[in-house]
């Protein structure tokens, strides 16, 4: 389902409401509840579920809610729980294997803000597991997975050699009951200038959290680099549930230089200053205006820049998104066979195979 914009529903009273309440969470303040009759709340559930913020929304209820609006983001929430539960067990299966076989990965959003800036598990709605993996150390990946008892989920469309398949990426499946748990696999981190793509394993980090030892995660400038760039490449700018990703983070940061240095470093400047003034308009969360305003003004590499102009608009998205992957192709070699691919497995194919 395709999740809202954030400023396409600024005049909704609902998604105002929404914001509003999520906003003061976000900055650890109390929720001031305005009254609001049975269409109000059928209208702010609506508006919950098609941003992916329904478990936030559920543990931010007041105490007189109706218990209709209980019961249902109850449900949603549960639901979460209990899938993030079983992907964070699995992750903390395949952490420590990936660190025996010697590949390079960091854990990346949902997974990684579970574990280090969400209090509850079942208020982030997560789809899948996503590892950042040295490019390096891909071919090692797949071995590893098949043990833990993933199986790769598009080998039969994208081709053996993973690092030359669709979008750079790989995603492996695994059947746990009536769940199909996830877990995207990427080589290259989504908008960053390819001439710094190394830059970005210099800056992981290592936590304890959700049961799992020593998970290498980005350090938060890094994290909130790549949210942002995440957020307006690969989602236009749309879906409340990102922005609540990047809002969540900026409190975390204790050096906003550090912040500019990696987006001038990565080449992500004009996405982080987007997402930022996003989360300061919308969600209320204070960010230093003259590090917006710097983030404004510095420059990107132009190819990039040209790229992501046509990544943030819906009408021009799936082209950008496209020219964004052969840009970031480590060679002409894998750019001939990425259209090639392109060409031969186009989605709806790929989405049969998948089907059967």
């Amino acid at each position: 389902m395709r999740e809202h914009s954030v400023s396409g529903c600024l005049h909704r009273h609902c998604c105002t409401l929404l914001r509003q309440v999520i906003g003061a969470w976000c900055q650890g303040q109390c929720v001031d509840w305005r009254p609001l009759d049975d269409t109000g709340w059928e209208g702010l559930i609506s508006e919950s579920r098609l941003n992916g913020v329904s478990g936030v929304l559920y543990k931010l209820l007041p105490d007189d809610a109706p218990s209709s609006v209980r019961d249902v983001l109850r449900s949603d929430y549960q639901s979460q729980l209990a899938a993030n539960i079983l992907y964070l067990e699995k992750l903390g299966q395949i952490v420590p294997a990936l660190k025996s076989a010697g590949v390079r990965f960091v854990v990346v959003k949902g997974a990684a803000l579970l574990a280090t800036v969400y209090s509850d598990m079942g208020m982030r709605a997560m789809k899948d597991v996503d590892l950042l993996v040295h490019h390096e150390d891909a071919n090692i990946l797949k071995p590893v997975m098949q043990q833990l008892g993933w199986q790769e989920e598009d080998e039969d469309i994208a081709g053996k050699h993973f690092g030359q398949r669709y979008r750079a990426e790989t995603s492996f499946t695994r059947r746990e009951g009536a769940l199909l748990l996830r877990l995207e696999a990427h080589l290259d981190a989504p908008g960053v200038y390819p001439l710094a793509r190394e830059a970005i394993w210099r800056k992981l980090v290592f936590v304890s959290a959700a049961g799992i030892d020593e998970m290498p995660v980005l350090s938060v400038p890094a994290h909130l680099n790549y949210l942002c760039t995440h957020f307006y490449y690969h989602h236009c700018g749309q879906g409340l549930k990102w922005l609540v990703d990047v809002a969540l983070l900026i409190p975390q940061v204790r050096s906003w230089h550090d912040v500019v240095v990696d987006a001038y470093e990565l080449g992500t400047t004009r996405p982080m200053h987007l997402a930022l003034h996003d989360a300061a308009r919308y969600l209320q969360v204070p960010v230093p205006t003259h590090i917006v305003e710097t983030l404004r003004f510095l420059p990107m590499p132009l190819s990039l820049r040209l790229l992501f102009e046509m990544c943030k608009r819906s009408s021009l998205h799936y082209l950008g998104i496209r020219l964004l992957d052969l840009y970031r192709a480590p060679n002409w070699s894998t750019r001939l066979g990425y259209i090639w691919r392109k060409l031969t497995a186009p989605r709806w194919r790929r989405r049969a195979l998948q089907r059967e």
